[in-house]
């Protein structure tokens, strides 16, 4: 799935994920209730949640979620 756009939001296996902001090639996601935050190629983990970040732009994060 692709966020673009601060504040962007998404609703993925019942939890949303949505982007609080992205700078130096980081995404700082807020993913359920937990704030979490990758680069492309790190895989992050909340709640029963798996998240692959696979790149991130300017303003936009692609990911692959899966559940745990």
């Amino acid at each position: 799935m692709t966020l673009a756009g601060t504040g962007s939001r998404a609703t993925v296996f019942d939890t949303a994920i949505s982007i609080l902001a992205v700078r130096d090639g980081r995404a700082d996601l807020r993913v359920g209730e937990d704030d979490v935050s990758c680069v492309p190629g790190q895989r992050v983990s909340s709640g029963r949640l798996d998240l692959e970040c696979r790149a991130v732009g300017s303003d936009s994060v692609d990911l692959t979620v899966s559940q745990r």
